[in-house]
């Protein structure tokens, strides 16, 4: 039985009849090992082709030329998944002290905030004007 067999499982046709495009994996596979290959299948997550053999052993092969880098969005969603499942080197307590400074931070800079506004709305414009005279920046 061929690998190229239009009864091969691994091998289905596509839309309007026309087989799918061959992986690289499959090709560098083929390569290597050529009629010895049993089955291959695409490990779509990883970007492989793992090849079973005649013998019973495996081989893989990648199915890009080149790495591409991860986005930003795959490295934040892998560093969620870590810390969901602990992986990550913050503990729990780490986290909950990090949570704690946030939280102030965020307190004490909305405090600051509020307190700038009610001091421009209570002194007015004046006041401001002959402060800006007195600092030779402004």
């Amino acid at each position: 039985m061929s690998l190229l067999d239009s009864h091969t499982p691994h091998r289905r046709k596509g839309l309007l009849g026309r087989r799918p495009a061959m992986h690289l994996g499959e090709d560098i596979l083929l390569a290597r090992h050529g009629s010895r290959i049993d089955r291959i299948s695409i490990d779509r997550r990883n970007h492989r082709t793992v090849a079973v053999l005649n013998d019973g052993s495996v081989d893989s092969a990648p199915n890009r030329l080149v790495a591409v880098p991860v986005t930003p969005l795959e490295r934040f969603t892998q560093q969620v998944r870590d810390m969901r499942e602990t992986a990550s080197p913050l503990t729990k307590e780490d986290r909950r002290v990090l949570f704690w400074f946030t939280l102030g931070w965020i307190v004490v800079s909305v405090l600051f905030v509020v307190g700038v506004v009610a001091l421009s709305s209570i002194t007015g414009p004046q006041t401001f004007a002959q402060s800006a005279a007195f600092f030779p920046t402004y």
